[in-house]
């Protein structure tokens, strides 16, 4: 049974206390500098964890382990990782021992745990093969029984750590009857072993970390074989189920992040150079919240007993691209002036560091191989089994069936979608920001391009926020739909604002507003006033927006008396910030919403059409352009509904997340938006398909309510 939110807060803090008082300062230097861990850091810190009890998070208390819960064991690598201390070495604790208390006998638990439970045996793993690539089944390695043992004959590669090592767990071909998966067996073989050479493979990053495993006529006493003979691929299935969740703990990245902010912060290069690297920041910084949360959202989803499906994979690709940018972006900085002679070290450091991290795309099953995986569940399942709403819920289910009906804005105002955030002491329900989110969002994914952030959040908002007669009648002919209101906010140095006869005077354009039908007044929302202007008499000045949608403007010139003046001074100032806070993060959950649905579209698409004899869907390159399509849906709606908690919990940081999802969500839309016109072909450049307007409003709201660039500037000032 899952703790109380207050005992997961105390779990946090007391392995916050435990890691900063006991972990040596001179491992916490080599993660910090992220020096190459060796056998050594990694040993002395899983003595002194096991000492404590916590040698194995993720074995049962049974064998010594701890017996926490998944979201346990997230707490306690994260919490780790912030305080700059090693990960638990993984081979023998994550890899090993869950097959050994799985599948191993009695005897085996007893001679094998104990020695990984305390750092003192050391373990790699010898899986891949020459030849064999992510083929894992297709290994050749054979296993002959000669009395009471194996022979062993085969070679091993990329075997990490097997310098190190005093163990290898490894898979042999024992019979080459079946299919490949069949005939396999687990055996562990003591490096030590006659026949066995180790042999290092220079890397380019400089430093030793795999190797070439040579067996010859090795022999492997049958008392070290786990499971059945010709029954080791269950074992290695369940082994490495047990690593899904590993990117979930982006704590590393966010100390190489930090590591790469202060290098950019010493730079003295020109001011070009300066502003991308700041740029890159901004945009590392936006998929890594989004991937935190995914992570998050992936722990929630083992705590429930759900199925991970895709999310391991779309993990493991974002973060590993995340570190390649990092360390791109950190060499560039580091070895500008150093390129020709790595005696600097920092150059020396993210020279190395940039090199190593081009392996990443490739072990663990290469980025290819993980859209793979991504692309089959997808097209199989579609996009709603793989990815569900961010904001799931009746809510949201309503909202699609809805949309389907292409509803206009006395449907919508029906579902009472404006009176969602209005207080019941207004006439609204007063229900919370995540409810609008599912309505919209809903909305999206049923394929409704309308401008409901505007009009069922900045609106209603900016109208609570007023006073007087005046505005009651306003909302109330919003919230009803009879007469609804429309809402600017104005930008000052195109609209003046004056003071006159104990009014105002409103003298300039305002454009690019979302019309609708029987509107009677609209909602000025100036610097420091919110005003209400009748638009009878007023000349309207048609417009079209990036999207196609028409649009309606204004040339005002006109004196408003003080009744019209809802608010003024500070309160509207704070109003009209809200509301473009507010507005920002509703076009984030409109776009996302909108990018499942495109989706949809291009997975229809891909399925119908055929070339060369087959569908469109069956040529990989397409098939990995759409799981992109995917991986980028997944990370934006992850960091909208980070954005959406941290404003609802009154969050110190809410303004900052925000800022980051309407960056990240902006670009990913617009990258969805290209990417279904191209998955389209010539049918993606004409108005004729039900996609286009998707495709195009997906753009427009990359500029609603400040784009990205605007975004990137406030960061900057936040940072300053």
């Amino acid at each position: 049974m899952p703790l109380t939110e207050d005992a997961y807060a105390a779990f946090e803090q007391e392995v916050r206390a435990f890691a900063l008082a006991n972990c040596p300062e001179d491992i916490r230097r080599v993660v910090r500098n992220s020096e190459k861990l060796t056998r050594d850091v990694w040993a002395r810190w899983q003595r002194i964890l096991s000492d404590h009890g916590w040698g194995a998070p993720n074995w049962p208390v049974s064998e010594g382990g701890t017996g926490w819960d998944a979201r346990q064991r997230y707490i306690f690598d994260t919490t780790l990782a912030e305080c700059e201390c090693p990960p638990q070495y993984h081979h023998g604790l994550r890899h090993l021992g869950p097959v050994l208390i799985a599948y191993g006998t009695e005897e085996q638990k007893k001679r094998f745990l104990p020695g990984i439970l305390s750092g003192d045996d050391w373990w790699c793993q010898g899986f891949s093969e020459p030849g064999s690539g992510s083929d894992l089944a297709s290994l050749r390695t054979k296993a002959v029984l000669d009395g009471d043992a194996y022979v062993v004959n085969g070679q091993k590669i990329w075997t990490s750590h097997a310098q190190e090592a005093d163990w290898m767990y490894t898979l042999v071909r024992t019979s080459n009857e079946g299919k490949k998966q069949a005939g396999i067996t687990f055996v562990l073989i003591d490096i030590r072993s006659p026949g066995v050479t180790v042999k290092k493979i220079e890397t380019i990053d400089g430093i030793h970390h795999v190797n070439e495993v040579f067996l010859d006529n090795v022999r492997v006493p049958v008392e070290n074989r786990i499971g059945e003979e010709d029954k080791g691929w269950a074992l290695a299935k369940y082994l490495l189920s047990h690593e899904r969740l590993g990117g979930a703990n982006t704590a590393p990245l966010f100390q190489m992040f930090q590591n790469l902010r202060d290098l950019v912060d010493r730079d003295t290069g020109g001011a070009l150079r300066r502003s991308d690297a700041r740029r890159r920041l901004v945009t590392a910084e936006t998929r890594l919240r989004g991937l935190k949360e995914q992570g998050r959202i992936a722990v929630a989803t083992v705590m429930q007993g759900g199925d991970l499906g895709i999310m391991p994979s779309a993990l493991k690709i974002v973060s590993t691209e995340i570190a390649q940018e990092l360390s791109e972006l950190a060499m560039e900085i580091a070895a500008r002036d150093h390129a020709g002679d790595l005696a600097d070290p920092a150059a020396a450091h993210w020279s190395s560091t940039y090199y190593y991290n081009r392996s990443r795309t490739i072990v663990g099953g290469t980025n290819e191989v993980q859209r793979n995986l991504i692309a089959q569940a997808m097209f199989a399942g579609g996009v709603d089994a793989v990815h569900p709403p961010a904001f799931g819920g009746e809510i949201n289910e309503a909202a699609q069936r809805i949309a389907a009906g292409t509803p206009d804005w006395a449907q919508v105002a029906e579902m009472g979608w404006p009176m969602t955030l209005v207080p019941e002491a207004d006439g609204g329900v007063g229900a919370t920001l995540s409810d609008l989110a599912a309505a919209i969002e809903g909305a999206g994914r049923g394929g409704l391009a309308m401008a409901l952030p505007v009009h069922c959040g900045v609106t209603p908002v900016l109208l609570t926020a007023g006073q007087g007669a005046r505005r009651d009648a306003a909302l109330e002919g919003h919230l009803s739909g009879g007469a609804p209101v429309l809402s600017v906010l104005a930008l000052s140095h195109r609209l003046e604002v004056s003071a006159e006869g104990g009014g105002v005077r409103l003298r300039g354009p305002v454009r690019g507003i979302a019309p609708l039908p029987g509107a009677r007044e609209l909602l000025v929302a100036t610097e420091d006033r919110l005003v209400l202007v009748p638009l009878e008499g007023l000349t309207p000045v048609q417009g079209v927006g990036i999207d196609g949608r028409a649009t309606v403007g204004f040339d005002l010139d006109l004196a408003v008396p003080p009744e019209a003046v809802l608010l003024s001074g500070d309160g509207a100032r704070l109003a009209r910030d809200r509301a473009q806070a507010l507005g920002a993060m509703l076009t984030c959950v409109e776009s996302i919403g909108l990018m499942a649905s495109v989706l949809k579209h291009v997975l229809a698409y891909l399925g119908e059409r055929r070339q060369f004899g087959q569908t469109l869907s069956e040529f990989q390159v397409l098939r990995h352009r759409a799981a992109d399509m995917l991986i980028d849906l997944m990370n934006a709606s992850a960091l909208v509904v980070h954005a959406v908690q941290a404003q609802e919990q009154d969050d110190a940081g809410a303004l900052r997340v925000a800022a980051l999802a309407k960056i990240g969500v902006s670009r990913a839309a617009r990258r969805s938006a290209e990417a279904a016109i191209q998955l389209h072909g010539g049918m993606g450049m004409t108005e004729e398909l039900a996609v286009t307007p998707l495709n195009k409003r997906l753009i427009q709201a990359g500029f609603d309510f400040g784009d990205a660039l605007h975004h990137e500037e406030r960061l900057d000032m936040m940072n300053a």
